[in-house]
């Protein structure tokens, strides 16, 4: 796995820079070692490709589980290219295999590893930018591991001039490094039960998604993303 893991990224990078010409900044901010975690906006399926390829280190990120199910050819595609880079389905209902998915995240950082995240678990549906889960948050103290924020930019595959969807011009933005302050980590590891912790690191993620946002000024929403096909049905009711 691990060779094929290098192949593939040493084909991605020239042929996403062929086929999509996409923008790439601020590489020098990502650590040459870890634990760092690189989490971003989630506004498509692209950046599930596109970051990968442009982050020097081996990454491993989760990944919804619903792409692993197949579909059509460009599921079916996609759901055979995450698994063979080694990427974590993660089932959003939470649970047990939530939770093991976690864990296995934990794992990479715990050995020095670079794990990608996109909190908000869902892509965006009205291209704002919304809550992100906390498991970021617990992941970054437990492991003190280094955050480095990423912003993204057109990486929603959308039909324009094509017959097909596609990639036009997307960009990737990484800023400076940082880890979550001092007096959130202790408030966590001194927290007395499972309400407070939660609060802290409610309050941690929140602080993380900032520094997305001062990258990719969206519009904050401060609750969680739906399921795109869920919200629409849900404008639809409203209407």
């Amino acid at each position: 796995m691990g060779m094929f893991y290098w192949f593939i990224k040493i084909l991605l990078i020239p042929l996403a820079t062929i086929l999509f010409w996409p923008k790439v900044t601020g590489r020098e901010n990502i650590p040459a070692t870890g634990p760092a975690i690189i989490f971003g906006n989630h506004l498509g399926i692209g950046e599930a490709f596109l970051v990968p390829g442009f982050v020097r280190p081996k990454m491993v990120f989760p990944v919804k589980g619903e792409i692993f199910n197949g579909g059509g050819p460009f599921k079916r595609f996609g759901a055979w290219f995450l698994k063979a880079i080694g990427m974590v389905p993660m089932d959003r209902t939470g649970g047990r295999s939530a939770s093991d998915a976690l864990g296995s995240i934990s794992g990479v950082l715990e050995n020095g590893g670079f794990v990608g995240f996109f909190p908000e678990g869902h892509r965006s549906p009205d291209g704002r930018l919304y809550r992100g889960r906390t498991g970021i948050a617990r992941l970054a103290i437990q492991n003190d591991a280094v955050l480095v924020p990423l912003g993204c930019f057109g990486t929603r595959f959308v039909r324009k001039w094509l017959p097909w969807p596609w990639l036009f011009r997307p960009e990737l933005r990484f800023s400076e490094p940082f880890k979550l302050p001092a007096e959130m980590v202790e408030a966590f590891n001194t927290a007395t039960d499972a309400t407070v912790a939660g609060q802290v690191l409610r309050e941690a993620t929140d602080y993380a998604m900032r520094r997305v946002q001062a990258i990719t000024g969206q519009e904050w929403v401060d609750e969680y993303s739906l399921n795109p096909k869920k919200a629409k049905r849900k404008d639809n009711k409203v209407s």
